[in-house]
C-alpha cells in the first residue's frame, strides 16, 4: 500500500530539508522524496505506528520553526495516489496554516465541513461513492444511534453481514463510522 506525508513550512523548507529527511528516515523507508517551495513530499509504503504528531512537534521545538504535517492514508497504485495528493494540496491552502499542526483526511474534512464539495466526496467515499448498499447501510446504522443490532433488522440482514460492511468501509477509507466523531462527517457527507 502506497502512502505520503507533506511536511509544510510557512518559510522556505530547503534550509531543514536535510534535517526533516534524516529524521523521518530513521522510522520510515522512503521510495522516493519530492521537495517544493514551502514543502517536503515523502513517500513510503510500510505500515507505521510512529506518531508523526510527537515528531513533527518535537522537530518545531528543536529548530523553532513553524512546520505542519499531513498524512495520508493508503492507496493501491501510484494514480491514485498522485491524484490525492493533488486534491490535498488545494485543500490544504484553505486552512489557515497555525491552525492545526497534524493534518490528515479527518482533520481535513472536519476544517472544511461547510465547504464539502463533489470532489472531497469522490476522495472520501473511495470506491462506495456510488454504492448504494454500502451507503444505505451506513446511513441506517448511524440513524439507528449506532445500534448494530437495530440496523441490521431494519436492513434484513445478519449483524455479522454489517459488521462486515462497517469493516470494509472502514479499511477503504479510514473512517470508522462506530466511533461518533467518524460517524459525524460521514453522516454529514451523506446529506
Amino acid at each position: 500500500m502506497l502512502r505520503y506525508l507533506i511536511i509544510e513550512s510557512k518559510n522556505e523548507i530547503k534550509s531543514d530539508e536535510q534535517m526533516i529527511v534524516s529524521i523521518f528516515s530513521e522510522f520510515i523507508n522512503f521510495d522516493r522524496i519530492e521537495t517544493e517551495q514551502k514543502a517536503i513530499h515523502l513517500y513510503y509504503q510500510q505500515e507505521t505506528d510512529v506518531s508523526f504528531l510527537d515528531i513533527i512537534l518535537n522537530m518545531m521545538s528543536d529548530t523553532l520553526s513553524d512546520l505542519r504535517i499531513y498524512v495520508s492514508f493508503q492507496f493501491d497504485n501510484e494514480f491514485d495516489l498522485n491524484t490525492h495528493k493533488d486534491f490535498i494540496q488545494r485543500k490544504l491552502q484553505m486552512i489557515p496554516f497555525n491552525k492545526y499542526v497534524y493534518l490528515d483526511d479527518k482533520v481535513i474534512l472536519k476544517a472544511l465541513l461547510d465547504k464539502v464539495d463533489s470532489e472531497m466526496k469522490k476522495f472520501i467515499f473511495r470506491k462506495y461513492l456510488n454504492d448504494s448498499v454500502m451507503q444505505e447501510s451506513i446511513k441506517i446504522y448511524l440513524e439507528s444511534n449506532q445500534n448494530m443490532s437495530l440496523a441490521a433488522k431494519k436492513l434484513y440482514v445478519h449483524r455479522n453481514t454489517l459488521i462486515q460492511r462497517l469493516d470494509k468501509f472502514h479499511q477503504t477509507t479510514g473512517f470508522d463510522v462506530r466511533v461518533f466523531s467518524d460517524a459525524y462527517l460521514i453522516y454529514h457527507l451523506m446529506k
